[in-house]
Parts: C-alpha cells; structure tokens; sequence
C-alpha cells in the first residue's frame, strides 16, 4: 500500500496546467482551491480577458476555466 506522501505526488504530477479566467477574486480563489485538491495545477489566475491573452501567449495550458459573465 502506497504511503499518503507519495499518493499526493503522484496526484500533483499527474494533473492539468488550468487557466482560470476570473474577475472576481474570491470565486477565482475558490476555483482554485477546487482545482488543487483535484491534483490539478493552476499556472495563473487572471481578472482580465487581456491579461489571459498574454498569458496563454507565454505558457500552455491542458484547460481553461473562463467567467463567462
């Protein structure tokens, strides 16, 4: 049986590079969390639509999360 610690890095290896496009903080960081306990990583949080253009211009992302509002 696998210890917790090595359970958790094989999770935190094996998850997606999310995108979350959010330009309310707290639902940003609530996404986040989410994403995380998933074993996904979040490469960046962005309020503005701009902003997330010139980031998946510099990084590549398996999913984006977007507020669609």
């Amino acid at each position: 049986m696998k210890n917790k610690k090595n359970t958790e890095a094989a999770k935190a290896n094996s998850g997606l590079q999310v995108l979350v496009v959010e330009d309310e903080s707290m639902v940003a960081m609530l996404i986040e969390d989410i994403l995380m306990d998933l074993g996904h990583h979040v490469m960046a949080t962005s309020g503005s639509m701009s902003n997330a253009c010139k980031l998946v211009s510099e990084f590549s992302a398996d999913l984006a999360i977007l507020d669609v509002n």
